[in-house]
């Protein structure tokens, strides 16, 4: 009834059994999303995502200490959005809120996320991959990637893959995510799950995703055949 195919449904639990198969990795997946109930469950969260609002925090004040690596004309803002495991509901009302704001302020958005593996992917789409990313936003992460000597590629969001950045490339702002995780082989092991602690943790990604960040931020996100125009 379900694909419209009269021989399928005639088939009986031979063609149900194929209707149900398309949605069993849909069931797996959402097993990563209940961990008991009482409190919200016991996820601590060190790789997703505390190790992201923990650089955030590191890189604020690395440049509060460090104004000088702070572009001229050049408004820095760290926000650590609420609610994302609940619909992106931080950073789509940040963006509602906010909109002609960003709009006239030519914003870019670089978002972290789940930083535990050294090489680092730049999203190329969001919002399990119905949206894409500025092209012109990813061309300056590379550029600051490469410039700091950072494994990393460019990859779209798959099915699951929902990012704070989704909203600001939704309305045509400038915006990627920089996800540091190793799929499956981490996700498996501690996503969502109670052994996500600090001990899952190393210090060579969180060292990578701080150099690309400052990398990108002292060059005002321009990529780098951009910087050689405006040396010459």
């Amino acid at each position: 009834m379900i694909a419209g195919n009269a021989y399928l449904v005639r088939m009986g639990t031979l063609g149900w059994a194929l209707l149900a198969y398309p949605i069993a990795p849909s069931i797996i997946f959402a097993l990563f999303f209940t961990r008991g109930w009482k409190n919200g469950g016991t996820v601590p969260g060190a790789a997703d995502n505390l190790s992201a609002s923990a650089l955030a925090v590191a890189m604020c004040r690395y440049l509060v200490k460090n104004p000088a690596y702070i572009p001229d004309d050049t408004e820095i803002r760290f926000v650590s959005f609420g609610s994302e495991e609940a619909g992106l509901r931080g950073s789509r009302r940040y963006v509602e809120r906010h909109l002609d704001e960003l709009k006239r302020l030519e914003v870019s958005l670089l978002n972290f996320e789940a930083i535990a593996h050294p090489e680092i992917v730049i999203l190329s789409s969001d919002l399990n991959g119905t949206v894409k990313n500025s092209p012109e936003m990813l061309k300056s992460v590379v550029a600051a990637a490469e410039r700091a000597g950072i494994p990393h590629k460019i990859q779209p969001a798959l099915l699951g893959v929902a990012n704070d950045s989704g909203p600001f490339s939704q309305v045509g702002l400038e915006a990627t995510t920089l996800l540091a995780f190793k799929m499956p082989q981490q996700m498996v092991a501690f996503y969502h799950q109670k052994w996500d602690r600090p001990e899952v943790l190393t210090i060579e990604p969180l060292i990578n995703v701080l150099k690309l960040t400052f990398e990108w931020v002292r060059n005002g996100g321009e990529q780098a055949e951009q910087l050689s125009e405006r040396s010459t």
